[in-house]
């Protein structure tokens, strides 16, 4: 038993000097991959000789762009680096320069010293009036080829015209009035042909105002009424664009204006009927003239206390005033016309005194 005990303890150390040896064989193997993974000094130096060259190649390069981009500057190496040699080469600059300097003359040293003394005394400086502008639409400040007499009749768009909403949109509404003039061609000046077109927003701001070149010899100008001249003719435009113009302007929008169908007719244009507000043929209008066609100055004048058509006509005055007329009764005028309750009941025919602005 003693010798089987004592064989048994040696096979186990044998055993465990043979697990040892196997752990030793494998961590010696593994020390000879890693070594044979790095890379040799050799190989090292090389990879750092590349390196370096690689660094200075890309250094010239960078240097020569820099040279070409500046226009052949000198290279830093020739730069100056000491303060006594900016010094220096300053003070020589400057002596130059003041040898170069041309001698100005006595007139441009007047300028120059007018110059100075508006920018020390701002208040002082003069600036051109800007009336002719105040009362003139910013759409149409670029583009207006109207003549004087346009912009004098533009003159109502101001602030105190109570035709004009005060700070209003100036630009194109779902509601827009016209209102033409014309002059007299044929014998007699009977037949009328168009000679000025003007166009108001819902709020009265002028959108449209020009004057019309006739294709027929004119034979009265109706200067009484109309307000027209010869020179106010001259420069306008063809009869064929304002026709364009008009109608682009008026598509699809809700005509107002005082005896439209005359001014459609002179236009050779044409407009929806659902889309006419008309304030002759409106009918509570009408019954302040005992049924009559009322004329816009009467209309305007008992409606709305505002005095039109005194001496000249102003086609921008007669759009803005049917405008007015529209809108003081516009909610009315709409509900009647989809209840189609015209002439049922004198309360809702008739203007109360009431309803008219005093």
């Amino acid at each position: 038993m003693e010798k089987n005990i004592v064989n048994l303890h040696k096979k186990h150390k044998s055993k465990k000097n043979i697990h040892k040896k196997t752990k030793r064989a494998s961590k010696n193997v593994g020390e000879i991959q890693r070594q044979s993974r790095k890379p040799s000094e050799a190989l090292k130096s090389k990879l750092e000789k590349k390196m370096t060259l690689k660094k200075e190649l890309t250094f010239k390069k960078k240097r020569k762009l820099k040279s070409k981009e500046v226009g052949g500057h000198p290279s830093p190496a020739n730069l100056i680096k000491n303060p006594e040699q900016c010094s220096s080469n300053w003070k020589k600059m400057m002596q130059t320069m003041e040898k170069e300097k041309p001698k100005t003359p006595k007139v441009i040293k007047r300028h120059q010293h007018k110059a100075s003394n508006v920018r020390d005394n701002p208040q002082k400086e003069k600036k051109e009036p800007t009336i002719w502008f105040d009362d003139v639409d910013d759409i149409y400040i670029d583009t207006l080829k109207t003549k004087e007499k346009a912009t004098d009749d533009r003159k109502h768009a101001n602030n105190n015209d109570p035709l004009v909403k005060q700070d209003s949109f100036k630009g194109n509404t779902k509601c827009v009035a016209m209102d033409c003039e014309m002059v007299g061609v044929g014998e007699n000046g009977k037949d009328s042909v168009l000679a000025r077109v003007s166009i108001v927003n819902q709020f009265g701001q002028c959108l449209y105002d020009e004057y019309v070149k006739s294709r027929e010899p004119i034979t009265d100008y109706r200067t009484h009424v109309s307000g027209i001249t010869p020179e106010c003719l001259e420069k306008g435009l063809p009869f064929e664009q304002v026709q364009k113009e008009v109608s682009a302007i008026l598509e699809g929008r809700i005509l107002v204006g005082h005896a439209l169908h005359n001014d459609l007719q002179v236009l050779y244009l044409s407009h929806p009927r659902k889309k006419i507000r008309d304030t002759l043929k409106y009918k509570p209008f009408r019954k302040l003239f005992s049924g009559r066609n009322p004329s816009l100055k009467k209309l305007s004048e008992q409606v709305l206390n505002v005095k039109v058509q005194e001496g000249e006509h102003s086609s921008v005055q007669d759009a803005q005033a049917a405008m007015r007329l529209y809108t003081m009764y516009r909610q009315r005028w709409e509900k009647e016309l989809k209840d189609h309750t015209f002439g049922k009941s004198k309360a809702k025919a008739d203007i109360s005194k009431s309803d008219i602005a005093t």
